[in-house]
């Protein structure tokens, strides 16, 4: 939440929920999820809890009244940081007024410096594609991390919810079709510092990606999964980045496709659901299960 956009939207947040209305009522701001799991090596588990509470003190510093967690073991965790501070909520605190000018809107659409490397790209498609899959299998929320760190325990699993894929989709989205830079040389690859995000490096990088999910234990990735759901996941998220048009209802595209394992069929619904947004801005929510028609200004594929 500290990412551009992200921070300037939190903010907007925290400010309209603790600034009282003309009969003075107001709501209380939780924070976001805590999304360490505490299971790996001490090294592991020592530096994600040293995040955890940097994060949770942060949080309180900007107004939450609280936050809630993945795992129960983080409640002792996090927990402390609001009990230090000796109030049970943010009532009492004043905050900045929320303000619609020019630069607000600006706010929550920019670009800017931050570092963006070829890792970071790997680890957002990474774990994008495994929440795709997840919750194509069924699961709205799972423990997931990059496959290059399958097997390390120093790198925890985090918890992944629709919100946090959608998150990871998000930025893929901006730096893509906001012209981003990299920030670092990627050897790998053979990227330098400069050089453009483009979409020739996204379609090589999502396909590296997917190969080393396919390739990985069931412990990571399901292997009933391999040629049923993870095929849907990687349409939704190549379409979701490469679309000139950055959907809003991310999931949408995945309930759209929940229990179709046929990646024609999938690419199909996509469509339909690309479609009627760009012809009226309709979302399409129908169940395509059933007997629905299409929606206004789609039709379906041939």
């Amino acid at each position: 939440m500290t990412y551009g956009y992200m921070r300037a939207y939190e903010d907007r947040v925290r400010r309209a929920v603790n600034t009282p209305d003309a009969n003075l009522r107001y709501a209380l701001w939780q924070g976001g999820m805590e999304p360490n799991i505490p299971v790996g090596s001490a090294t592991g588990v020592a530096n994600s809890m040293t995040r955890a509470v940097a994060g949770a003190e942060r949080e309180q510093r900007e107004g939450a009244s609280g936050k809630w967690v993945a795992h129960w073991k983080m409640v002792h965790i996090v927990r402390p940081v609001w009990e230090r501070v000796g109030a049970r909520n943010q009532s009492g605190r004043s905050f900045p007024p929320l303000t619609y000018t020019e630069a607000d809107a600006q706010a929550l659409t920019q670009l800017e410096p931050a570092p963006r490397t070829v890792r970071g790209a790997r680890d957002l498609i990474s774990v994008a594609l495994q929440y795709g899959n997840a919750f194509e299998q069924g699961m709205q929320a799972a423990a997931l991390k990059p496959a290059d760190f399958f097997g390390n325990d120093d790198v925890l699993y985090l918890m992944e919810d629709m919100a946090t894929g959608e998150i990871r989709l998000s930025i893929l989205w901006e730096w893509l079709h906001k012209g981003a830079a990299l920030t670092e040389d990627d050897a790998a690859t053979g990227m330098r510092a400069g050089d453009r995000f483009t979409e020739d490096a996204f379609v090589r990088l999502l396909a590296e990606e997917y190969e080393k999910l396919r390739r990985a234990s069931n412990r990571d990735v399901h292997d009933d999964s391999k040629d049923t759901t993870l095929p849907v996941a990687r349409e939704i998220v190549d379409t979701y980045v490469r679309d000139a048009t950055k959907l809003p209802w991310y999931i949408d595209l995945l309930n759209i496709t929940l229990g179709v394992h046929d990646v024609g069929e999938a690419r199909r619904r996509i469509d339909l659901l690309r479609r009627a947004f760009d012809a009226s801005g309709e979302r399409l929510t129908a169940n395509l299960d059933f007997d629905t028609p299409p929606a206004t200004g789609a039709t379906a594929a041939g």
